[in-house]
């Protein structure tokens, strides 16, 4: 028989939180996807049972950044139920060693060894508009009018964009409100033009934004990404043409981990707030294309309908909407005998 010494489980945790993060990436479980691939981890020894010719016993640790763990606080239980009961299908045995279940802690913080206050709710609630995604939008002065255009067309799709130009308040420090925001932003996009690499601010923005481990889209307006965010192939536009662009931005946006359940939520707020049929309809398109929704979520998209006279009356969107909560959230079957 080949035993392992007691204290060391035969596969890393490494290798184990990437196996089980595969799984439930292709079985689209992105709540369980996050925790593992946001998690630290490591595996300890937990005892040792008698019981056929010996069994020592491992847990699976891991440990999470607040901001990841706060989401799933209400369902750790589940959760670690939902790991652990994928052990015995994925993970190759070992004669006498069993990894029996999962424990999922948040990281403690530490206190803050700067006397500088975080940016909280009411720090930044000038800035940016309730229940949307925000988006920093890192620029030359040069481009003030086609940025704004580009501005305006994501707040249709639920985004907030902060332009410094025009969100910074007169009697408020620049400076420190530009840091406010990079500290509160969900993403960057990085609008690449001849000029950006020459300012003395856009790439301290980027850097900013990378070291945060934000999201960092880089758009190509006449140059190409380069430095840290080289490897990025870029997204291209055009500011005076602005819709794609930003319908694009919202599609990245959509697709990243970091960013995704805010955009979904984000949608919705656009539908709520829709001021245009054409609004409405993309928006509700954009909709129909994802793939989960929470009950509440599902609600709020049928209240849109009920009580957005634009919604109501846009054409094909209370339907497609409907079709939305059918699928997500099917009518029980009446087992009913009468």
């Amino acid at each position: 028989m080949n035993e392992a010494p007691p204290g060391k489980f035969h596969l890393s945790p490494e290798t184990v939180v990437a196996t089980l993060a595969e799984l439930f990436r292709a079985q689209g479980n992105r709540a369980a996807c996050d925790v593992l691939e946001n998690a630290k981890a490591r595996i300890e020894e937990t005892g040792y049972d008698n019981w056929d010719g010996g069994q020592y016993l491992f847990k699976l640790v891991l440990e999470l950044p607040m901001k990841v763990f706060a989401p799933v606080e209400s369902d750790v239980r589940k959760m670690e139920e939902l790991i652990s009961g994928k052990f015995a299908k994925v993970l190759p045995p070992a004669e006498n060693q069993w990894l029996q279940n999962v424990a999922i802690r948040p990281v403690l913080e530490e206190p803050a060894k700067s006397l500088a206050p975080k940016a909280g709710p009411v720090d930044v609630e000038h800035l940016w508009s309730p229940g949307m995604l925000r988006l920093f939008l890192s620029h030359i002065s040069a481009e003030k009018a086609g940025v704004s255009k580009l501005k305006s067309e994501l707040l249709k799709w639920g985004v907030d964009s902060f332009v410094a130009h025009e969100d910074i308040e007169p009697n408020k420090l620049w400076q420190t409100e530009i840091e406010l925001a990079l500290s509160s932003m969900h993403a960057l996009a990085a609008l690449l033009m001849p000029g950006f690499h020459e300012s003395k601010w856009t790439d301290q923005e980027v850097g900013f934004a990378l070291g945060k481990g934000s999201l960092v889209i880089a758009i190509r307006l006449g140059l190409d990404p380069y430095g840290f965010i080289g490897k990025q192939q870029g997204l291209p536009g055009k500011l005076d043409v602005p819709e794609p662009l930003a319908s694009n931005i919202v599609d990245l946006l959509l697709k990243h981990r970091t960013t995704a359940d805010i955009m979904r939520d984000s949608l919705i707020v656009a539908l709520e707030k829709a001021r245009s049929f054409n609004t409405s309809i993309a928006v509700s398109k954009k909709l129909e294309g994802l793939k989960d929704f929470s009950a509440d979520q599902l609600r709020r998209m049928e209240a849109a309908c009920e009580n957005n006279r634009i919604v109501k009356k846009s054409y094909g969107v209370p339907e497609r909407i409907q079709q939305l909560i059918h699928r997500f959230n099917p009518p029980k079957p009446d087992n009913s005998p009468f």
